[in-house]
């Protein structure tokens, strides 16, 4: 009979780190932290003012140091994962190192390089938390019982302190806005689908849909449409990669005839519509302008036409002071300029934002580094030497990554400093990196996980 190991008899085994003494403690430490940092922050509750958002948060940087030491301390115990990641992650720094580099460019420099050192330290952390992972599904167990954790933390202050956490647009629990909570929650969401799949007895099952459950009793009550519309098109696919696997070949056949059949339709649709992206899309959203987006994106587009190749300076366009808000130079009779300054800090579009940023050649290069590493991962989520647990852990890192992808068509995450999104797909981006290593060590144990 195969021996079971240990920490595979408990539903959920991460009280004791996987590696001997004090650096399995050192690797759980800083990814429990960073976690704690990305999905909690150092201010539940928090709505900064646009002058509070300009001056940044002394609690955050205290953490981010805190955070960069451990990181630097795990990258140099793991230093062969470490070296191991170098060629692989060459992109990756090459566009964080951009982001700072555009100081010597930047409208506003002071801020520029106090936030693209932000952008650098916590790539540094993400890359520390890579480092430490020796065993995919124990990660994907850490991210699960985190996550679950973090959504219960949600529901509990929700019902501590209602008239905080609910607002008039949707639940947004401890953080700023709906939006974000959503996020959290859709994150939450994907992690818990494919950890309950990559289950193998009936208990872990059980406490993967009782998670699950909560999660999406949450993202519902956020009322974060993007959120939810994303969360259901990644159970959707999570159920298409499952069937695939069970039926094989023939599902994948019959999928991709349906798929290109609706695509078919889709663009029979924007035909009809005269090829008017608005008109299409208000088929479907009932809102042509997206909520207002639409003037807000055509605003965004005039400015990053002003500097189209090199950008603004890496944070160097929003949050810069109630003198220099960008929106004083708004045209006369749009809605933005009966907006309050500071009340509008993002293009509402990451490939937008990223290009009044950066400009558009790093713009378009920080898009491929996560569409590689998304397919990194998906490579390995259906390869055949991964077993169910690593194949549906890097099936995770895919979700994320396109769901980060996704996300930024209406929201502005992508490589932006110190926001949820960014902070965990970064992490997803260098795990994905260790992918196949850490296939290959989970095969030599064994598959019977």
């Amino acid at each position: 009979m195969t021996e079971i190991p240990a920490y595979h008899a408990r539903p959920l085994a991460i009280a004791r780190p996987q590696a001997a003494g004090w650096r399995g403690a050192l690797h759980l430490a800083l990814l429990i932290g960073f976690l704690a940092y990305v999905f909690i922050g150092t201010q539940p509750f928090g709505d900064p003012s646009a002058a509070q958002r300009v001056d940044g948060n002394p609690l955050d940087r205290v953490a981010v140091l805190g955070l960069f030491a451990l990181a630097l301390a795990a990258l140099a115990v793991e230093w062969r994962a470490t070296v191991s990641m170098v060629p692989r992650a060459l992109g990756l720094a090459l566009v964080v190192g951009f982001c700072l580099a555009s100081v010597f460019w930047s409208d506003h420099p002071d801020l520029t390089v106090r936030r693209g050192i932000l952008l650098v330290m916590l790539t540094v952390v993400a890359a520390g938390c890579a480092a430490g992972v020796t065993d995919l599904r124990r990660f994907h167990t850490v991210l699960f019982a985190a996550l679950v954790g973090i959504v219960l933390l949600n529901i509990l202050a929700t019902a501590a302190a209602p008239g905080v956490a609910i607002t008039d647009l949707g639940v947004r629990g401890i953080y700023s806005q709906k939006n974000v909570a959503g996020i959290v929650a859709m994150i939450a969401a994907v992690t818990a689908a494919t950890w309950t799949l990559g289950a193998r007895d009936s208990r872990r099952i059980a406490l993967g849909l009782v998670g699950l459950a909560l999660i999406l009793l949450f993202l519902l009550a956020t009322r974060s449409k993007t959120s939810i519309a994303l969360t259901l098109l990644a159970f959707g696919l999570i159920a298409c990669a499952e069937l695939a696997r069970r039926f094989g070949p023939r599902f994948v056949a019959l999928a991709a005839g349906f798929a290109a059949l609706g695509g078919a339709g889709l663009l029979a649709a924007f035909a009809a519509s005269g090829f008017d992206p608005a008109g299409f899309a208000a088929v479907f959203t009932g809102d042509a302008s997206f909520t207002g987006r639409d003037e807000l994106w055509a605003f965004a587009l005039d400015r990053a036409g002003e500097r189209p190749w090199l950008g603004h300076g890496y944070g160097a366009f929003w949050d810069v002071g109630p003198g220099a808000d960008p929106l004083l130079r708004v045209d006369p009779g749009s809605w933005l300029g009966d907006i309050e300054i500071g009340t509008i800090n993002q293009a509402h579009n990451g490939y937008l934002e990223l290009w009044l940023q950066i400009g558009l050649p790093a713009t378009v290069l920080a898009a491929m580094v996560v569409v590689v590493q998304l397919l990194v991962a998906a490579r390995w989520s259906f390869s055949a030497r991964a077993s169910l647990t690593t194949a549906w852990a890097n099936g995770l890192l895919t979700l994320i990554l396109m769901l980060y992808l996704l996300h930024n068509l209406t929201e502005a995450t992508l490589f932006i400093r110190g926001v949820p999104f960014c902070n965990i797909s970064l992490l997803a981006m260098f795990v994905s990196m260790r992918s196949r290593a850490l296939v290959d060590a989970r095969g030599a144990r064994g598959k019977g996980d």
